[in-house]
């Protein structure tokens, strides 16, 4: 009977240390902490967190179809390190002008290569990366009419120290806004505003 009950009171201590066993291993996974992904932040040489920009001047497909466009547009000057590295970094804005469900592209940039005492010279492309306009002399931002012409949303921008009205001719925008007349009225507060980095959180992407 002791014999018996010795080995009773051996099996119940190992049946009792499994338990603790699994109950540490149990307990330990459970406080493991889950593993996430960093969130995107199209800009980490800025204090904006990622989640903080606007939707329509970070997606990062649409950051990588403008590098790829101004890298082929200005190769000969990039090969020759014309471009200095304060101009070659860009911010874009995405606005369906003509309302057909695909959102152009306005394309910003600065710098001695881009600008001078009359303005800068942005980009508008299509969602495919193709220039639509070059545009020159141009200050930011470039204001979005509601009025169309020929189908397309008039702009408003400021060029040589006065704004203008850039309509569109049916295939393309004026190039140089400084040739146009001068607004006598202002653009509506309430009117949207591309590449209007001064006063809205916009990531720069490097090309």
């Amino acid at each position: 009977m002791v014999v018996a009950f010795a080995c009773s009171t051996a099996d119940k201590k190992e049946e009792n240390a499994a338990t603790t066993e699994t109950s540490v291993t149990a307990d330990t996974i459970t406080a493991a902490a889950p593993v996430t992904e960093p969130s995107y932040d199209p800009d980490p040489t800025d204090t904006i967190p990622g989640d903080q920009y606007g939707i329509n001047s970070s997606s990062k497909q649409t950051a990588d179809l403008v590098r790829l466009t101004l890298q082929d547009k200005l190769k000969a000057d990039l090969e020759k390190n014309i471009v200095d590295s304060l101009s070659r970094k860009f911010i874009f804005f995405e606005y369906d002008l003509n309302d057909d469900g695909n959102k152009e592209i306005f394309v910003g940039l600065i710098g001695p290569y881009f600008c001078g005492s009359g303005g800068c010279s942005p980009y508008l492309l299509d969602n495919q990366g193709n220039v639509i306009t070059h545009f020159s002399v141009s200050d930011y931002p470039i204001v979005i009419d509601n009025n169309k012409t020929n189908g397309w949303k008039d702009l408003f921008i400021r060029s040589n120290g006065k704004d203008r009205i850039v309509k569109f001719d049916g295939k393309k925008y004026p190039s140089n806004p400084s040739t146009l007349p001068a607004l006598k009225v202002l653009p509506g507060d309430g009117l949207p505003r591309a590449l209007n980095f001064v006063n809205e959180p916009y990531p720069w992407f490097r090309f």
